[in-house]
């Protein structure tokens, strides 16, 4: 999800301190956040929001002991980024497992849309003793005690796994033995995510890139989004990062579904759409600050990519 903080005039972003039952009724959203201790290094989190406006959330926690997390959406999405830059999308079919050595996360949520998603993380030596000390490969670097770099690792979220991350909400349950199952659902949530993990591809099986093509893709993609209002051209793009215009374009289509052009463009007006939430801006300036000359082709741009001109979308966003 795009940082659009240099489009918008405020900020949305705020710290947010959540007890084990926290309910949330702003301009940005409604939501209820539950912070459920299972048992000893295990905590499980649970989010139900109207998004209204577009935020980003940032939860504290005092939390010092080395810990991994899992998240899983069970409708809506979500994008996770890291004080390294690191970022993941999660969705509906994409879930993650994560480690954050500073422990600190944001997460982008973008409006408007009906958020249900659930969390658990579990300390390092619960962890260990899980797996009689040797837990799968998938799991070491996201606990090992001395890491000094944030971990992410996504998989596809299965039916298995939705399934088991609406679970954890445990309607109908209360008191001992709510916890006692959701910890039960915790222990399977974590096995099918490791499942779902090994059963992925290479990264060559899967996309057909080399490493370093993956990497100069992503490169390019940074390049190209930095200033939106005067971006490289395709051929300076891919000799900054030694690809040919071709396999540029190939990378593309391979990561991002679009072009390097379509990506731009689709950039462009989702930094555009998400300021007119926010509602701060003329549409002619936002129009000009994403690199639009002539408030007549944003308009056609616009309206081609969302179904509708810029204020009928935003009134029925409403």
């Amino acid at each position: 999800m795009p940082n659009v903080e240099w489009l918008l005039r405020e900020a949305t972003e705020s710290p947010l301190r959540v007890g084990e039952f926290t309910r949330i009724d702003d301009a940005h959203w409604r939501a209820v956040i539950e912070r459920l201790e299972i048992g000893p290094g295990l905590r499980v989190i649970l989010t139900t929001a109207q998004v209204r406006r577009s935020l980003t959330v940032e939860p504290r926690d005092r939390e010092t002991e080395p810990r991994m997390g899992s998240h899983v959406v069970v409708s809506g999405r979500m994008t996770l980024a890291l004080p390294d830059g690191q970022k993941s999308r999660i969705a509906t079919d994409r879930a993650i497992f994560l480690r954050s050595v500073e422990r600190v996360a944001r997460f982008r949520l973008v409006a408007p849309q009906r958020l249900r998603a659930s969390a658990f993380t579990l300390r390092a030596d619960r962890l260990l003793r899980l797996f009689d000390g040797n837990p799968p490969r998938v799991l070491r670097p996201l606990i090992e005690e001395q890491a000094c770099a944030s971990r992410i690792v996504a998989m596809p979220a299965t039916r298995r796994i939705r399934d088991l991350g609406a679970a954890l909400f445990a309607p109908g349950l209360n008191g001992p033995l709510r916890r006692l199952y959701q910890e039960g659902v915790v222990l399977q949530l974590l096995a099918a995510q490791v499942a779902a993990v090994a059963r992925q591809p290479s990264a060559r099986q899967r996309d057909g890139l080399t490493a370093r093509e993956r990497t100069a893709v992503l490169e390019a993609r940074e390049r190209l989004l930095a200033d939106m209002r005067a971006p490289p051209g395709l051929s300076e793009l891919a000799a900054a990062v030694g690809l040919t215009e071709k396999r540029l374009n190939a990378g593309f289509r391979i990561l991002f579904g679009a072009t390097a052009f379509e990506t731009l463009r689709n950039e462009r007006l989702e930094h555009a759409r998400i300021a007119f939430e926010a509602g701060e801006s003329s549409l002619k300036e936002i129009a000009f600050r994403v690199g639009y000359n002539h408030t007549t082709n944003f308009i056609s741009a616009f309206t081609a990519r969302y179904g509708a001109p810029p204020g009928r979308y935003i009134d029925d966003a409403r």
